[in-house]
């Protein structure tokens, strides 16, 4: 069922991963190109923020905070999902792999290669504060618009 709640958790965290895009932009190599960083992004943002977040009950801010915490950590984990199959997809249409299960082992490289590059202060704070404000901003819909 929609509600405010959810809609404005969707916003929220799919604003978040735009922002959070941005940030891993400046901090990429040259060489790497951004491809389908922010669609991707954002759009498991609003999925993850409609999902996690919004459905969520409502209680205090501190559990909202919380929520929105969890929230981003899931966004971040199913983008990083994402892109490492999507880069394993490009590579079998390539036909560079010997078997099946070779690919779907380097999903797990790929993941592993993409968490790494998120992992530096500027990112992790952004996701870290974003989350927790965005939980706040879900929590203060759910509460004014039941």
């Amino acid at each position: 069922m929609p509600t405010a709640a959810k809609l404005v958790a969707a916003l929220s965290f799919a604003l978040l991963a735009w922002v959070v895009c941005i940030v891993i932009e400046d901090l990429l190599p040259e060489a790497q190109r951004v491809g389908r960083l922010y669609p991707v992004s954002i759009a498991m943002g609003a999925i993850c923020g409609w999902m996690v977040s919004g459905a969520a009950p409502r209680g205090t801010m501190i559990e909202a905070a919380m929520t929105g915490l969890r929230t981003a950590t899931i966004t971040t984990i199913c983008a990083i999902l994402a892109f490492a199959t999507g880069t394993m997809l490009d590579v079998a249409m390539r036909g560079l792999y010997r078997g099946p299960m070779d690919a779907f082992l380097d999903i797990f490289n790929e993941f592993i290669d993409f968490g790494g590059m998120i992992l530096n202060a500027p990112t992790l704070a952004t996701i870290a504060l974003g989350g927790l404000i965005a939980g706040m901003v879900t929590e203060a819909a759910g509460r004014r618009w039941r």
